[in-house]
Order: C-alpha cells, then structure tokens, then sequence
C-alpha cells in the first residue's frame, strides 16, 4: 500500500476510502460502507493473497430475523473498502458474531452464531410488547444459538451453504480458530443459558469452553474452563509452545479476567480477575511478531462485585495495551478511540465505540476494527506496535 496516495483527514469522503490521520508514524483510518442500522462485533483476517477481509453483522436491529452477516474487502493494492455484500441468508434466525480464519489449504472459514428470533423488529418495538403484556423473555434468544459454518475455496468471493457445527443449544462465539504450535486447532466458545424470568438480569450463567481439532476441524473435542460462570468471549494466545492464556469479558463488568493452559488447552485454570477494567464488553488479544501480547478493548467498568450481573456500563474509550509478562502488567497503553469526550456525570452521554478486534499482518503492521458510533459503522484503523509506545513528549 502507498502511503503516498492515501489522502488525509480533510479530503476523506467516507466512502471506504482510506485516509491519514496523526502525523506520527502514519495512522490509516477508513469507516466501512454500510447501508444497514445495526452494524457490531467485526472481525478481520489478511488472505494468502494480501487482501484484508472485515466481516460484522448487520440489519435492523441485534436479535431481528434480518441481522446477516456483511463482508467487506480491502484489496491489496486497493485504497478503499468495498461495499459490503450479506453472505448468509437463514430469515428465521438472527446471525450474528461471525469469525474469520484460512485454512493451510486456502479455505476460508466463516464461523457464526444463529439463534431463533421473534421476527423483524428492533429491541425497542420488542421491550415495548413485553411491557404492555404481548410478550415474554429476552429479545436475543441468545440461548437457542448454535454456531454454523461456511466454507470458501476463493478467497471470500463465494461461499458454500451453512453447515450446523456445535449444534448444543446455547452455543455462542466471537474469536477465530486459533493454530497452535503442535499443528492443532483451537475454537473458544461460551454457552449461553436460558433465563426463565425475563426481569432477571441476562446470560449470568454463561460459561466457557474450548473445541481442539487434530484433524483440521473433522472432529472436534471440547474442553470446559472450570468456575467460568460470567466469564465469555475467550481470547486465547500461545504465548510459548504449550503454554496458553486466556482473557475473558466479565458479565459482571468489573475486571478483565484470566486464564492459564500448560498443555495447549486441555485444562485450564480457573480465571481469575486483572487489574484492567471490563464493562461487559467484548475484548481481544492477539500475540504480535515481536513477542508482546496486544490487548484492546474498553477502559471502564460498571461495577465490583464479581458474582453480580451488570450491563448499561459505558462502552468507550477504545484502548489497546502491550504486555510481556501474559498480562501481569501492561507497561504500554494508548487510547485510539477516546470517543466523544463526555466525562464525571456526563459519561453517559457518549456515544459507544466497543467490540474491537485486533489483527497484525504478515509486514507487522496492526490492523483494528470496531463499533462506531454506537452502531452506525464499522471503523478501521491500521497502526504499527511502535505507534501504541510513541513517547510524544519527545517530539
């Protein structure tokens, strides 16, 4: 990519187009096309080929029966997303948090959630039913999930028909396969448990586990993380051949938690909570080609208490952070979302910028998407490790 021809803030369109921003060590932003309402929880992968895939779900609103999954390409030598196109298609379910990972014989994988809905509606027409009588339970229905699989064997242009995969009711994702040191595949995944009563605060019972195939996904074995009530969206990095951490969202939106492996996932330790913040948002790590582990995700919380079950906390800013230690400490921290700058009583009034990924290319440099704006778009950002340890006060 040519820095060269890539404009700068003032000329960006918003369009897909790619556009400078910061005057140290360049910082490429572009915001995603879109023509949906509801656009969330993104993923990134680079092909064999060099070209990025975005992959989020979009439609009316999370839980409706026309929430699909989008895919958006950057082309290598491209300097503009392109119009996102649906590549799922089940109306009677809401397809959701989908995963991208390429296969050592060039298949693409996409892996989602589908859960039954309660039809075309947005969480608000349906809070309003339930209020007035006309209904009962939790719009999502995330309990009826199961995740499904789609396979390409052309880099993301076509895809195959879905294929049911974990099958248990309840089944839920976020993160991609993970290829572990010994050549086998990691898949987290949580499962997410029915509330009968609908005024009860939702998915407290929510637990993890991992799926390790030996055979390139044929067969699959599952391994439960132990007292991982509340703990989801497992974020697994191999930090040495073997040695596996975890890092969970909290349900209780108080910490970051975390997790150990010595024997590439088998068993786990139970997790237990960091010094960094967590409002029951989603989080990832990834382990960079320098060695550190690259953590983003948002720099609040709403709450202490490690047994409760709290939502509404703020979503923003959006924060990435180094550590060289599986997380013991993260020496290096930047903020590349602040959001819109409300603070003290006033929090609330920002708009939400959250459910980051986090990707590094094959030439290093980082590549970030994330919930902007509540859920208008999905922003992009491509860094390099140096930019989140820039030292400004020696400029």
């Amino acid at each position: 990519m040519n820095l060269q021809s890539i404009p700068h803030l003032n000329d960006m369109t918003g369009d897909g187009r790619l556009f400078l921003d910061h005057g140290f060590d360049p910082h490429v932003k572009a915001y995603l096309p879109t023509t949906f309402r509801d656009n969330h929880a993104s993923n990134l992968l680079e092909l064999e080929n060099g070209d990025l895939l975005c992959t989020w779900f979009a439609g009316l609103s999370e839980g409706s029966s026309d929430i699909k999954i989008a895919l958006s390409r950057l082309n290598h030598d491209s300097d503009r997303w392109s119009e996102p196109v649906l590549v799922t298609d089940d109306y009677d379910r809401s397809e959701q948090n989908p995963s991208l990972f390429q296969s050592e014989d060039g298949t693409v994988w996409l892996l989602h959630t589908a859960q039954l809905s309660r039809g075309k509606m947005t969480s608000e027409e349906w809070r309003a039913k339930v209020l007035a009588g006309e209904a009962k339970g939790h719009f999502t229905m995330q309990d009826t999930a199961e995740v499904r699989l789609r396979l390409s064997h052309d880099n993301g242009y076509t895809w195959s028909d879905a294929i049911s995969y974990f099958t248990k009711p309840g089944a839920f994702c976020r993160h991609p396969i993970l290829k572990l040191s010994n050549g086998e595949w990691l898949f987290p995944m949580w499962y997410s448990q029915p509330e009968e009563d609908a005024n009860k605060p939702q998915y407290g019972g929510d637990y993890s586990v991992v799926q390790i195939s030996g055979d390139q996904g044929k067969t699959w074995t599952e391994y439960e993380v132990p007292d991982s009530k509340r703990r989801v969206h497992m974020s697994v990095v191999e930090s040495r051949p073997g040695h596996l951490v975890a890092f969970f969202r909290s349900r209780s939106a108080d910490r970051i938690y975390r997790s150990f492996s010595e024997d590439f996932g088998r068993t786990w330790t139970v997790p237990t909570a960091l010094a960094l913040p967590n409002n029951n948002a989603s989080i990832q790590a990834i382990r960079l080609q320098s060695g550190a582990v690259a953590m983003i995700f948002n720099y609040c919380k709403g709450g202490d208490d490690p047994d409760a079950v709290v939502w509404g906390a703020p979503r923003v800013p959006v924060v990435v952070a180094l550590t060289y230690d599986d997380g013991d400490t993260f020496p290096y921290m930047r903020a590349i979302e602040p959001g819109d700058g409300f603070f003290g009583e006033y929090l609330g009034r920002n708009h939400t910028y959250h459910y980051p990924c986090i990707m590094q290319s094959r030439d290093g440099k980082i590549h970030i998407c994330y919930t902007h704006y509540g859920r208008a778009c999905i922003m992009y950002h491509q860094i390099d490790e140096d930019w989140i340890k820039a030292d400004y006060s020696r400029r």
